[in-house]
C-alpha cells in the first residue's frame, strides 16, 4: 500500500486503505477514508464504467463500516446505492447484506444471503477478498448455531484462499475463528492454541474481536481475572472504534465475569448498558442476551439478601417465563433452557413447588430437543454452567420433596461432570481455576451432606468437592521447547531483577520484562489438553478395608469448613465418626501468626528476649488451633500414624507441632482416596537414584547436601546413580536434567511462595528460581522430593476451592511424596533433621515415620522448632 498521505492518494488507493481499516477492525477510520475516496472519485474523471465500479466498492466498504458502528439503516441505504451504481456488484452487496443481518441478529436471512453470495463469488472468478470475507462470516454463522463441520470447512477454505491471494489479515482471522470452533466443541486448550497462532501472525488484525473471544475462552476456563483484563481491553478498543455491537458483546462478557465472581450488581449494570447499546444498533438477539444476563444477576442479588423475599422471587419468575418464551420463539433454545432453570429456582424460593417442577420440566424438554437434533451429543464446554445449574435445580426439587438421597445423587453426578470438565485441561492452572463453575453445587452438596450426619455421605461429598487435587490423573504434558526457553529467560530475568533490587537500584525495564515473561509462560501452559481421565472416589467401606489391610493402626482425620464452622471426619479401620466442631475461629490469621513466630525462631540473629516472646506467641497459636480442631478428634484416633486429609489453610497447619499430636507420624494429603491408595508403597525410592542439590545463600546447604549424598553412598550398591549438585553447577536446567526417574530429589535451598500465582512458587538455585511450571513437562520425575531450608509447603485456594502451590504442583505432576516446610526452618535444624531423616529412609522406614523420628531426635539436640510436613503418600 502507498505510503503517501491521504490528501495525495487517488480514490482507488483511498478505498484500499478504507477496506484495510475495516478489515483490521477500525470501522470509524474506514468510513472516513471511504468518504474521502468518494469525494476524490468525483474529481478524477475516470471512464463511466470504471468510476461506477469503484463507486460501488467504496459504498460497500462504507456500508460495512456502518454495520460495525451500529448504523444499520445508513448501511442498508449505502448498499442500495452501491447496487444502483453498479448492478455487477450484486454478489458483493449480497455478502455485505448477509453480514448486516448477522450483526443485527437475523441469522436465518443472513445465511441465505451469504450462501447465495458464496455461490456467486465462487463461480464468477471475481475478487477473492470478497469471497474470503463471505466465507468467514458464514463460518461464524454456522458457529453460532453449533454447526461445527460446515464452520470448520468455511474457515479452512477462507484460510487457504487468503494464503494463495496474499490476504494476510484474512488468514489471521480464519486461524482465530478455527480457535472458536475448538472453543464451541469443548477443546479450550486447542482454542487457545489457535488464537495464540493468530496473535503471533497478526497482532493488529481485529485486535478487539480477538481479545473478546479470548476473554470468553478464559472465562470458560475459570480464569476470572485474566478474562476481565482481556474483556476490558476489548471494550476500550471497541469504544475507540465506535463499534457498537462489539462493545455490547464485550459488556456482556464483563457482566458474565462479574456474575461468576459474585458481583451481581456490577453484572446487572453492565447487562443494562449492553441492552441499551444493542437497542441503538437494532440488534434484537443481542438485546435478548442482555435480558438473560439481567435475569441471572437478579437471581444472585436475591441469594445475597439475608431474608427471603417470595414476592421478589415471584416477580423474577414471571419475567423469566416471558423471556424464555421469547427466546424459544427466536430459536434460542439453549438460552431459553437456561432461563427456565432460573425461573424454576425463583419459583422454589417463592414456595411454588408445582410451578417450579413445570419450569424445570420445560428446561429438560428444551435440552432433550437439542439432543434429539444431534446438537448435544458432545456437551459444549461453554455450557458447563447450564449443565451444573440443571443439577442444582434438580437436586433442590428433590430436597424440597424430602428425597435427600435423590438430591445427593444429582449433586454427586454434577460434581462428576465438573471433574470430567476439568480433566480436559492439561494445565494445573486451568484445572484448579475451572472449579469456580461448580461453587453453587459444591456448597449445596456440603449443606445436604452435613444434614445427613452420615460419615459415608460426607466422605463422598468431600472427595468430589476438590476434583483437580483429588481425582484427576497426573498432569504430565509433553516437553515444550518454547515453554522451557521462556522459563529459562524468566529465571535469568528474575535473578537480575533480584540482584538489582538488593543493590538498591531496582530496574523498571527489567521488572517489566519479568512481568511480560510471566504472562507468556502462564499463557503457554494453558495450551495443553488433558487426558480426560477421572478417578472414582473410594467409598467409606473401601477406605476402612484398606486401613485394616495396613494393620489397623492408621487413623484418618479430615477437617473442613462449612456454614461458618469447622467439621471433621475421623476414620479408622473399625469406626467412622462425623464431628461438628466449633465456630470458625479465624484459622488464617492464627496460622499467619504461627508462621511469623516460626520464622522469627528460625533466625538465630534475633535477640533472646524477642525469641522468648515469639516462642510464647507460637505456643498460644498452636494451642488455639489444637483446641478447635485437634483435641476434639484426639480421643477417636488410634495410637499409630495419622493421615490428615485437608486442603487450603488446614493443609499447612504444622500438625506435628500441635499439642497432643507432637511426635506422631503425620502425612497430609488433599484426598482420603489418594492417601489410602498410596499406603504400603515401598519407601526405598533411593534405589532408583538420588540427586542432592544445594542452592545459594544457605549457610549449611552444601554440607547438608553432601551429608545426604553420603548417607546413600555408604555401602550402597546404587552409588553410580547418585549425584550431587552444588555451587554454580546447581542450575535449574542441570537439576531438571539430572532428576532420577522414580528416585529421590533432595534440595537444600531457599524458597519463594507466590500467593497470586502459586505455580510461580519455587526454590532458589544458582541461576534463579526453579518453578512449579518447570516440573510437569520434565521427561523424568522423582518419586519423592525433599525441600529443605525453605517454606514452599504453603498453598493458596483458587476461587473454586482448589489448592495450588509448589507442593500441590509436584503431587499433581505425579510425585508421590513431598517433604517440605510450611515456614522458615533454621539452617542447623534443617541439616540435623534431614541427615536423620535420610538415615531412617535408608533403613526402610516410611517417609512420615522417618520424618517424625528425625524431628524428635533432632529436637532433643537443637531445641529449635522443625515445622516439616510430609505431603502425599507418607505411610
Amino acid at each position: 500500500m502507498s505510503s503517501a498521505r491521504p490528501s495525495e492518494l487517488a480514490a482507488a488507493d483511498l478505498w484500499a486503505r478504507a477496506r484495510g481499516s475495516v478489515d483490521l477492525g477500525r470501522p470509524g477510520t474506514g468510513y472516513k477514508l471511504g468518504s474521502r475516496a468518494l469525494t476524490r472519485l468525483g474529481r478524477e474523471g475516470l471512464p463511466p464504467e470504471a468510476a461506477a465500479a469503484l463507486r460501488a466498492r467504496i459504498l460497500i466498504t462504507m456500508a460495512d463500516a456502518q454495520v460495525e458502528l451500529g448504523q444499520v439503516e445508513q448501511a442498508a441505504s449505502l448498499l442500495d446505492a452501491a447496487l444502483r451504481a453498479s448492478p455487477d456488484a450484486g454478489p458483493i452487496v449480497q455478502a455485505s447484506r448477509g453480514v448486516l443481518m448477522a450483526r443485527t441478529g437475523r441469522l436465518d436471512s443472513s445465511l441465505e444471503h451469504l450462501d447465495a453470495a458464496v455461490a456467486a463469488l465462487s463461480g464468477s472468478g471475481g475478487s477473492r477478498h470478497n469471497l474470503v470475507r463471505a466465507l468467514l462470516w458464514r463460518g461464524l454463522l454456522h458457529l453460532s448455531e453449533a454447526r461445527l463441520e460446515p464452520a470448520t470447512a468455511d474457515c479452512e477454505a477462507a484460510a487457504e484462499l487468503g494464503r494463495t491471494a496474499g490476504l494476510d489479515a484474512a488468514v489471521v482471522i480464519a486461524t482465530h475463528n478455527l480457535g472458536l470452533v475448538k472453543y464451541i466443541s469443548g477443546d479450550l486448550p486447542g482454542a487457545l492454541q489457535q488464537m495464540t497462532r493468530a496473535e503471533e501472525a497478526g497482532p493488529l488484525v481485529r485486535s478487539g474481536v480477538r481479545a473478546l473471544d479470548r476473554a470468553k475462552v478464559l472465562l470458560a476456563a475459570g480464569l476470572l481475572a485474566e478474562a476481565r483484563e482481556v474483556a476490558e481491553l476489548a471494550e476500550r478498543v471497541f469504544a475507540g472504534d465506535r463499534s457498537r455491537v462489539d462493545l455490547a458483546d464485550a459488556l456482556l462478557v464483563t457482566a458474565e465475569v462479574d456474575l461468576v465472581d459474585g458481583a451481581a450488581l456490577a453484572a446487572r449494570a453492565a447487562a443494562r448498558r449492553a441492552a441499551r447499546t444493542y437497542a441503538t444498533a437494532k440488534h434484537e438477539r443481542g438485546g435478548l442476551a442482555a435480558r438473560v444476563m439481567e435475569i441471572r444477576a437478579a437471581r444472585q442479588v436475591r441469594a445475597a439478601r439475608r431474608s427471603a423475599a417470595p414476592g421478589r422471587a415471584r416477580q423474577d419468575a414471571d419475567r423469566a417465563d416471558q423471556l424464555a418464551g421469547t427466546l424459544a420463539a427466536a430459536g434460542l433454545r439453549e438460552d431459553a433452557r437456561a432461563v427456565r432453570l432460573l425461573q424454576a429456582q425463583a419459583l422454589l424460593e417463592a414456595g411454588d413447588l408445582d410451578a417450579a417442577d413445570r419450569a424445570a420440566a420445560a428446561a429438560a424438554a428444551l435440552g432433550a430437543r437439542d439432543a434429539g437434533a444431534g446438537r448435544r451429543r458432545h456437551p459444549r464446554l461453554p455450557l458447563i454452567a447450564t449443565e451444573l445449574h440443571t443439577r442444582v435445580v434438580d437436586a433442590r426439587l428433590e430436597l424440597v420433596r424430602g428425597r435427600r438421597s435423590a438430591g445427593l445423587l444429582h449433586i454427586r453426578r454434577g460434581l462428576d461432570e465438573l471433574a470430567a470438565y476439568q480433566a480436559r485441561f492439561g494445565s494445573q492452572d486451568l484445572q484448579s481455576a475451572s472449579a469456580v463453575h461448580g461453587l453453587e453445587l459444591t456448597r449445596l452438596g456440603l449443606r445436604t451432606a452435613l444434614q445427613t450426619e452420615s460419615p459415608a455421605a460426607i466422605l463422598q461429598w468431600l472427595e468430589r468437592s476438590r476434583a483437580a487435587s483429588t481425582r484427576l490423573a497426573a498432569v504430565r504434558p509433553s516437553a515444550d521447547g518454547v515453554l522451557a526457553r521462556e522459563l529459562s529467560k524468566l529465571r535469568m530475568a528474575m535473578y537480575r531483577a533480584r540482584m538489582a533490587e538488593q543493590a538498591g537500584e531496582p530496574d523498571p525495564e527489567l521488572e517489566d520484562e519479568v512481568d511480560q515473561l510471566r504472562r507468556r509462560v502462564r499463557s503457554r501452559s494453558w495450551l495443553v489438553g488433558g487426558s480426560g481421565a477421572v478417578n472414582r472416589p473410594l467409598s467409606l467401606a473401601a477406605v476402612q478395608r484398606r486401613l485394616a489391610q495396613a494393620g489397623g493402626h492408621v487413623s484418618i482425620v479430615a477437617p473442613f469448613r462449612g456454614g461458618g464452622r469447622f467439621h471433621a471426619l475421623v476414620i479408622t479401620a473399625r469406626t467412622a465418626r462425623y464431628l461438628r466442631l466449633g465456630p470458625d475461629f479465624g484459622l488464617e490469621p492464627t496460622l499467619n501468626r504461627i508462621i511469623g513466630d516460626l520464622n522469627v525462631l528460625a533466625d538465630h540473629r534475633v535477640l533472646a528476649p524477642l525469641r522468648r516472646v515469639a516462642a510464647a506467641s507460637l505456643q498460644s497459636g498452636l494451642n488455639r488451633v489444637a483446641d478447635y480442631i485437634a483435641r476434639p478428634v484426639e480421643p477417636l484416633v488410634q495410637d499409630g500414624p495419622v493421615i490428615v486429609a485437608a486442603a487450603g489453610a488446614a493443609a499447612i497447619v504444622p500438625w506435628a507441632l500441635l499439642p497432643g499430636l507432637s511426635g506422631r507420624a503425620i502425612s497430609v494429603s488433599p484426598s482420603v482416596t489418594a492417601a489410602v491408595a498410596g499406603m504400603g508403597r515401598t519407601a526405598e525410592e533411593f534405589r532408583h537414584g538420588v540427586l542432592a542439590v544445594a542452592g545459594p545463600e544457605v549457610p549449611h546447604g552444601v554440607e547438608e547436601a553432601q551429608a545426604v549424598a553420603d548417607v546413600y553412598a555408604a555401602g550402597s550398591p546404587f552409588e553410580a546413580s547418585n549425584r550431587l549438585l552444588t555451587g554454580a553447577d546447581a542450575t535449574g536446567r542441570a537439576v531438571l536434567d539430572a532428576i532420577p526417574a522414580g528416585g529421590l530429589l533432595h534440595i537444600a535451598a531457599h524458597g519463594h511462595h507466590e500467593s497470586e500465582n502459586p505455580l510461580f512458587s519455587g526454590v532458589l538455585l544458582a541461576d534463579g528460581l526453579l518453578y512449579g511450571y518447570d516440573v510437569a513437562p520434565n521427561p523424568t520425575l522423582p518419586s519423592q522430593v525433599v525441600l529443605s531450608s525453605c517454606d514452599v509447603g504453603r498453598t493458596d485456594d483458587r476461587p473454586g476451592g482448589e489448592p495450588l502451590g509448589l507442593v500441590a504442583a509436584l503431587l499433581r505432576s505425579g510425585v508421590g511424596t513431598v517433604v517440605a516446610g510450611t515456614s522458615r526452618i533454621s539452617d542447623r535444624m534443617a541439616a540435623a533433621v534431614m541427615t536423620a531423616y535420610h538415615e531412617r529412609l535408608f533403613k526402610g522406614e516410611a517417609p512420615a515415620i522417618a520424618l517424625a523420628g528425625a524431628i524428635k531426635a533432632a529436637g532433643e539436640i537443637e531445641g529449635d522448632p522443625a515445622p516439616f510436613t510430609c505431603f502425599g503418600a507418607g505411610l
